[in-house]
């Protein structure tokens, strides 16, 4: 991927989170260099187009959480809730994504529904086609947000 796509691309997966997370749950995050911890999950999904490819949101569950509350307006939240928020909040990043990605280069991509798995969830691709931002919230949690290109014959399985 050439410096200026990169660039494009880096640009629309970091306004496409920070808007969204801002705008859905009153949180600011911002760029940061440190990776998630260990106590994490994963909220993914695949791009469909011409330039197919994995979308990955990993998140610390302390983020997951935080984020459930501010959204639905409650302090205690079952584990189902946290998944259902964190699903329906990348769902949001996703279609974001999507329209950034048909403003800046009229590529249409469409995409599955994303999927909930606790722990750190990367499919496996030899792709080289890596775009991976890390951010920090204001209570340090983390997330790692990460743009994986996939061969046409990749694509298939989102699981």
């Amino acid at each position: 991927m050439n410096l200026c796509v990169e660039q494009k691309l880096q640009d629309i997966l970091s306004s496409s989170l920070q808007d969204t997370t801002i705008r859905f749950a009153g949180i600011r995050i911002w760029e940061d260099e440190a990776a998630p911890s260990d106590d994490i999950c994963t909220v993914h999904t695949v791009l469909e187009g011409r330039r197919p490819a994995a979308l990955l949101l990993h998140a610390d569950r302390a983020f997951l959480v935080r984020l459930a509350q501010a959204i639905m307006h409650q302090s205690v939240l079952s584990t189902r809730d946290v998944e259902d928020v964190a699903t329906e909040y990348f769902n949001i990043v996703c279609g974001r994504v999507v329209a950034g990605l048909f403003e800046a280069d009229h590529v249409s991509a469409c995409f599955q529904s994303p999927c909930f798995k606790p722990g750190r969830y990367l499919p496996k691709t030899d792709s080289t086609c890596r775009c991976i931002l890390n951010y920090a919230g204001g209570d340090h949690e983390r997330m790692q947000l990460t743009y994986l290109g996939l061969c046409a014959n990749e694509h298939g399985a989102n699981a």
